[in-house]
């Protein structure tokens, strides 16, 4: 079980890094928000990580026929696009 969490943990992490390779920072979105298609642009990103996470989290919960994988991954987006949406708003 602890190889499955250990798994579970490094899918997380590499959806997180998927956003933070589509996405800016928190900063630079609040600096540029305002600016014609950043939020569009947000978006896609989030499209993109959210669409890494979920492949790598069916992938490795299929490979180790566990669904935890791809529950963190779930977690991870939720996070994730919760914390782009927040910086375009604030």
């Amino acid at each position: 079980m602890r190889e499955q969490v250990l798994l579970a943990a490094f899918v997380a992490v590499e959806g997180a890094h998927a956003y933070s390779a589509a996405c800016p920072s928190i900063m630079t979105i609040r600096k540029f928000k305002n600016e014609v298609d950043v939020q569009r642009s947000i978006r896609d990103g989030e499209f993109i990580g959210s669409l890494f996470a979920l492949t790598l989290g069916a992938l490795v919960s299929a490979i180790i026929k566990n669904p935890l994988p791809f529950y963190f991954a779930i977690g991870t987006i939720v996070i994730m696009v919760s914390m782009y949406e927040w910086a375009l708003r604030s």
